[in-house]
């Protein structure tokens, strides 16, 4: 291990860590609605209080932050099949990033990462990852579906009004905390959790009238680009040998495993719904191309050392980015 000076490369060639120093619109009561592209809006209710009366802020103190379980579907171990399911065929199509216009001129990987803390259906508090990404309402976070909606029978949508994003996180924020207002996943993750569509977006409150983006800047997106890419996937790992307080990333060339784009990486839980950025370090920002979605571990969940994406067609993040770039 060699030590820098705000870089330690934690495995040299797949790991590098980055530590990361340091009125509100209301959602209107509802419930879910599914539209045709098989995509699902769900727990749009007050996004404000909760039913214990606490502000999604004044519930995540930072003690409870540190406290919180990370989420993500099951690990797999070395020799073991999971259902898997090849994407359909589609167009291509990106957006481009964008830089912060209201709060600060800084944009970089930093600004727009950040963690993502929320009391899941069967009441846990749980921590993911997850990135801005920019668009016509200037309002997105994108994650993965599990770090919305638990999947499959007998499972629900997380409590809206204690989802929250932190950017730019190490123990607190220079941004502050962001309320959720809609979450959003697809239907075959629902009802299935088949997680060739693990992937969710997050439609956020404003904060003291400036949206997300604004504040922070957006990653631009794309979808249908294949395999055979370089990338960085970054997230904030909190199982062991991680502790959720710094930002990490690895970096190679994706590959195709029965239609998911898999990359070797010993990051662990909690860096779920952490970007895979396409073309990063041209620009301030990069192509989100896939999020943190399944590990493959062995012998113990502490040696993890491969993650997967659901793919990124139209059929997977281009319908779902469509169906909320303007709210």
């Amino acid at each position: 291990m060699r030590l820098f000076h705000r870089f330690t490369v934690v495995l040299a060639g797949c790991v590098a860590g980055i530590g990361v120093m340091a009125g509100p619109a209301v959602a209107q009561p509802g419930g879910q609605s599914v539209d045709a592209a098989g995509l699902t809006a769900g727990n749009t209710g007050s996004a404000v209080t909760s039913a214990k009366g606490l502000s999604a802020e004044e519930y995540w103190t930072p003690a409870r932050m540190a406290e919180a379980i990370v989420a993500g579907p099951p690990r797999v171990t070395a020799g073991s099949t999971v259902e898997q399911r090849a994407p359909r065929p589609g167009p291509r199509g990106k957006v481009e990033g964008a830089l912060p216009t209201v709060v600060s001129p800084k944009a970089d990987i930093h600004t727009m990462s950040g963690r993502v803390f929320f009391v899941d259906d069967h009441g846990g508090d749980h921590s993911c990852s997850g990135s801005t990404v920019n668009s016509g309402g200037k309002r997105l976070v994108f994650t993965a579906g599990h770090c919305v909606h638990g999947g499959g029978s007998g499972r629900g949508w997380f409590d809206v009004n204690r989802w929250v994003f932190v950017p730019e996180y190490h123990g607190g924020s220079p941004f502050g905390t962001w309320n959720a207002y809609q979450l959003w996943t697809k239907t075959a993750w629902i009802d299935n959790a088949n997680r060739a569509f693990d992937v969710a977006a997050v439609v956020m409150q404003p904060k003291d009238g400036v949206r997300i983006v604004d504040a922070v800047g957006g990653q631009g997106i794309r979808w249908g680009y294949g395999y055979g890419h370089g990338v960085h996937m970054f997230g904030y790992p909190a199982d062991p040998p991680f502790d959720g307080s710094g930002l990490y990333y690895c970096s190679g060339t994706t590959w195709n495993e029965g239609g998911f784009p898999t990359l070797g990486c010993t990051m662990t839980g909690g860096a779920s719904g952490g970007p895979w950025l396409a073309e990063y370090g041209v620009t301030f920002w990069a192509y989100l191309d896939g999020v943190n979605s399944w590990m493959f571990w062995d012998p113990d969940p502490t040696h993890v050392y491969k993650w997967q994406s659901p793919y990124f067609s139209y059929d997977t993040a281009g319908s779902l980015f469509d169906a909320v770039k303007d709210m």
